[in-house]
């Protein structure tokens, strides 16, 4: 089971749909954050998203298919 933690994301609506073959998450957010986002941000904030997800989904993967 996950540990509890204090909510970082006050506002922002978590929405996870997991299939056996799928892992989806969206976040609406309380307002429009992401408004002023220039494409050089876009780009780190969609890596910085891709490594999280790969941390949180590293166990369900064979690491001995993988070497």
């Amino acid at each position: 089971m996950a540990n509890p933690t204090k909510c970082l994301t006050s506002g922002a609506t978590f929405t996870t749909r997991i299939s056996p073959d799928r892992v989806s998450v969206s976040v609406k957010l309380p307002n429009e954050e992401l408004r002023t986002l220039t494409e050089e941000e876009a780009i780190i904030l969609e890596t910085l998203i891709h490594n999280q997800m790969e941390l949180v989904l590293r166990p369900y993967f064979n690491t001995k298919a993988s070497k």
